[in-house]
């Protein structure tokens, strides 16, 4: 996950799902919608910010519990990175 204040008063998202990293298009697409539904679950706690959410090799591989559970991960340290 990489992110950059922005001016706006809502932060906004962006995926880098490489077809390098995750062959079938069917994972590539499953592993999109459960990052936009935890960003949408999220969005209220997350200060101005761009980010750009990248998967790794071995994400398609991962069950939704187990995405879910790491992007909640992810974006409590970015809110208390934030908040420091």
């Amino acid at each position: 996950m990489l992110f950059v204040k922005n001016r706006l008063t809502h932060p906004r998202l962006g995926m880098a799902i490489a077809k390098k990293q995750v062959k079938s298009a069917v994972n590539r697409n499953r592993i999109k919608r459960i990052v936009r539904e935890s960003f949408r679950l999220h969005r209220h706690a997350i200060p101005p910010l761009d980010i750009v959410v990248m998967a790794r090799r071995g994400a398609a591989e991962k069950s939704s519990a187990e995405l879910h559970r790491s992007l909640r991960k992810h974006w409590e340290r970015l809110i208390r990175q934030c908040a420091d």
